[in-house]
């Protein structure tokens, strides 16, 4: 009777919690059908209990001190890296941000749980005077011109810049300055090219692909990078689909939110490679911490992802093990919102050292798990792009990929590279 009496209060409380995440994200239980109901009593989801639970006026009230309690927390994040402190706030500013759902007593706690000593201090951004301040005196390093080097866990990093005159290998690098770490010297972590171009070609090219394919949904929801490295993809991203072009697909135009684990890599791209120039345009946030945390975080707080790029490698530029496992793409599907994608790059190296078994193994996974068992490759090869690459999800349609789908021009030679795979039914591994 005892775990009877359990059982009973896990599915009403499970109910409840369903029900305020439903009127948080605007969806009426009432309109469910059967296939969406029978999916949540396999889940232990009582659709009784739901529809109770959806007609309490306790329930919309609670869902919406969820949402603001998440609001408040990206909020009092951003305040603090733009110098604003919450306790300084007058009564006109409180009225405001109470007025847009943002209560000024969440900021203030929000607030006094961030760490003093991490990104999130007031001299985050310097002035726009500030020069970047060489570390090591400039030498030449395996044909490049060696800037900066900073020690790290994972690896002595190096920022170097490519001659203009690049040839054989470096040549696709000509004239950029990319970071690498010392101890992997063919893996490029990033690259940067101040300037009017926003190609920084190669597989970045394709991850700036993504938000055609999701400029359906609602325009709050953002795309997530994991593994931001020195900022190239979201640097890509913001300079495709810059605010105010495009009026009528502004889903295009998004916030960037990325995480990197090793800091590091943040401060030299905050020095070398105009990530603090990024994140004062206000379109792109920077973590620092483990990504898969974070993710799995921004779900139970209902901070939906309209898509993810993932690009993460250990220090021997190989696939991480947390991408062998469906856990790890399971956390990244509860994290998009309904229709979004990923967008992952599963490049292992090439010749000997290539480990091509744990891309196709991390590409099935990531089909299954976050695009219903669909997903297209990129050709391998084509265009000069050596990257195993996956996108989630049916291939895109022609209007997507399409000047009217808001797909830049320069983007549209990478359009028939793509082939679709289908996960056999009951199948996960192997096929």
């Amino acid at each position: 009777r005892v775990v009877t009496a359990r059982a009973y209060d896990t599915v009403d409380e499970r109910a409840s919690c369903v029900a305020r995440s439903f009127v948080t994200h605007g969806v009426d239980a009432r309109r469910l059908d059967e296939m969406a109901l029978d999916m949540l009593r396999r889940a232990g989801v009582s659709s009784d209990d739901l529809f109770r639970a959806s007609n309490d006026p306790e329930t919309t009230k609670a869902a919406f001190a969820e949402w603001s309690k998440a609001f408040a927390s990206e909020v009092a994040i951003a305040m603090r890296a733009h110098g604003v402190e919450a306790v300084n706030l007058d009564g006109r500013a409180e009225a405001i941000l109470a007025g847009a759902g943002i209560f000024p007593d969440w900021l203030r706690y929000y607030q006094k749980q961030l760490p003093k000593n991490e990104f999130y201090a007031e001299d985050v951004f310097p002035s726009q005077d500030t020069k970047a301040v060489l570390t090591v005196p400039p030498r030449r390093v395996r044909g490049m011109t060696l800037l900066d080097e900073a020690d790290s866990e994972f690896g002595k990093l190096q920022v170097l810049r490519v001659d203009d005159d690049a040839r054989g290998a470096d040549a696709s690098f000509a004239g950029a300055t990319v970071l690498m770490r010392e101890h992997t010297p063919d893996a490029v972590l990033s690259e940067y090219r101040p300037g009017d171009s926003n190609a920084a070609g190669g597989v970045f090219d394709l991850f700036a692909m993504l938000p055609p394919l999701i400029a359906h949904m609602p325009p709050g929801y953002p795309i997530g990078v994991v593994g931001l490295g020195a900022g190239t993809v979201a640097r890509e991203i913001v300079s495709y689909y810059p605010d105010g072009v495009n009026v009528n697909k502004s889903g295009l135009a998004r916030r960037v939110v990325g995480w990197e684990l090793d800091p590091a890599i943040v401060e030299l791209a905050r020095a070398h490679f105009g990530l603090q120039e990024l994140e004062q345009s206000g379109r792109v946030v920077v973590r620092v911490g483990d990504a898969f945390v974070e993710v799995r975080r921004a779900f139970a707080e209902g901070r939906l992802l309209a898509g993810v790029v993932v690009d993460v490698f250990d220090e021997h530029s190989v696939v991480l093990p947390e991408l062998l496992r469906m856990d790890t793409w399971d956390a990244v599907g509860r994290a998009l919102a309904p229709g979004g994608r990923v967008i992952a790059n599963l490049s292992t190296g090439r010749g000997k050292g290539a480990h091509l078994e744990a891309a196709v193994r991390a590409a099935e996974c990531a089909a299954i798990a976050c695009g219903g068992g669909r997903a297209v490759l990129w050709r391998s090869g084509a265009h000069g792009v050596y990257n195993e690459v996956i996108i989630t999800g049916p291939p895109p349609t022609d209007l997507e990929w399409s000047k009217q789908g808001g797909l830049p021009n320069e983007l549209a030679k990478y359009k028939g590279e793509w082939y679709e795979v289908r996960a056999p039914a009951g199948k996960q591994h192997g096929w």
